[in-house]
């Protein structure tokens, strides 16, 4: 088979993924941090932002009753940033910032000696059922695979990590050794700096139901309701699945280059991946650090490539993600259905022809040896 010429589709239009997290950063409370001095392009970009009360006003109303333990309760949000609900317990005040350092390994746990670590366990399981009950309540119609995408937007860890920030939360963390502890988590990248933060914002949320066991509940999944509207509502939006109404509806005509698999990569390479054909997905440039108000997090560059089927490593696909995984799934999606598509749907079907051919061949061979016994 002649080799083809390696080659880039040509004018192609690699479509970026919004960054779940572009919003609503310049709405701080001043007390918690400082703000960064504003330019144009940030007071550009606040101009089409939705605020947290236009956000939840947003959200369809919910399609079912909730069940009898601690159901919503009427609440007023503010368009800026969703006042910090109180611990009541005071012996929890300082629990979700305490790492176990700080009260030492050998010490007996009681519970004033709580640290973050136990309560984000706790947090954890709460955070999902929060999110689950928001989706289901809210959006009915979604699919259960989208229903998964969804939360796993609200409750990732670069998610929680940004809200920890907003809140002021990695001011308050006490460990033994704070620059130790930093450094650590750089050497594991900005993964394990969110990942901190992350568990610190879980063991908050446990902490304010542990120290208000008649109204923790309600109160919790009220404030998490107000954060996470103008995610669910720009996500509506901007991956398409259904509007204006907001009801997150699978829309048939939706770009499928917006809508986000964590199964694209394999099953992109279910589809053309041969024993004389590979698929290799490397970075495309270099990965960056995000400044600002994204502090703590990476931007990944990966593109896909194929060898086999008569090309040398053609370029089918880029993507950008938080992580390598993230982008690379982003890379195989924009393989399937952007201008590579035509290249992926015809090396699928010589991969259909090639398996069917090796199947009547080993029948045939089957076929012999049972005659020649």
């Amino acid at each position: 088979m002649n080799k083809r010429p390696a080659q880039e589709p040509q004018g192609s239009a690699f479509k970026k993924h919004k960054d779940s997290h572009q919003k609503d950063h310049h709405r701080r409370e001043p007390q918690l941090q400082q703000k960064p001095k504003a330019d144009h392009h940030t007071q550009d970009r606040a101009k089409k932002e939705i605020d947290y009360e236009t956000g939840v006003h947003q959200l369809p109303p919910s399609a079912g009753i909730k069940a009898d333990v601690s159901a919503y309760t009427p609440f007023t949000v503010a368009k800026n940033l969703p006042p910090l609900p109180e611990i009541t317990d005071p012996t929890l005040v300082e629990s979700p910032f305490r790492h176990k350092s700080f009260v030492g390994y050998d010490r007996s746990s009681t519970k004033s000696d709580v640290t973050y670590e136990r309560l984000e366990f706790l947090g954890d399981a709460y955070l999902e059922l929060f999110a689950s009950r928001l989706i289901y309540h809210h959006f009915p119609a979604l699919q259960a695979g989208a229903q998964s995408q969804v939360r796993e937007l609200l409750v990732k860890n670069e998610t929680l990590s940004e809200y920890a920030r907003l809140y002021g939360f990695p001011n308050k963390v006490k460990v033994a050794d704070m620059e130790t502890m930093l450094r650590d988590a750089k050497d594991r990248g900005n993964k394990g700096l969110n990942k901190i933060l992350g568990d610190v914002f879980e063991a908050y949320i446990a902490a304010i139901v542990l120290s208000d066991p008649e109204n923790g509940f309600a109160r919790a999944e009220a404030w998490l309701t107000a954060l996470w509207a103008p995610k669910l509502v720009e996500a509506a939006a901007s991956q398409k699945y259904s509007a204006p109404s907001l009801t997150l509806e699978s829309d048939d005509k939706a770009d499928p280059r917006t809508m986000y698999s964590p199964t694209a990569k394999a099953d992109l390479q279910k589809r053309i991946q041969a024993y004389d054909a590979k698929l290799v997905y490397a970075p495309y440039k270099p990965s960056v650090e995000l400044k600002g108000d994204l502090l703590g997090q990476n931007k990944h560059f990966i593109a896909v490539y194929l060898t086999g089927y008569g090309y040398e490593k053609m370029l089918l696909g880029k993507g950008e993600g938080k992580n390598k995984v993230e982008a690379g799934n982003w890379a195989a999606i924009e393989a399937m259905h952007g201008e590579s598509k035509t290249i992926v749907d015809e090396c699928e079907e010589e991969l259909s022809v090639m398996k069917e051919r090796k199947k009547q061949e080993r029948e045939a061979r089957e076929m012999a040896a049972a005659g020649g016994k």
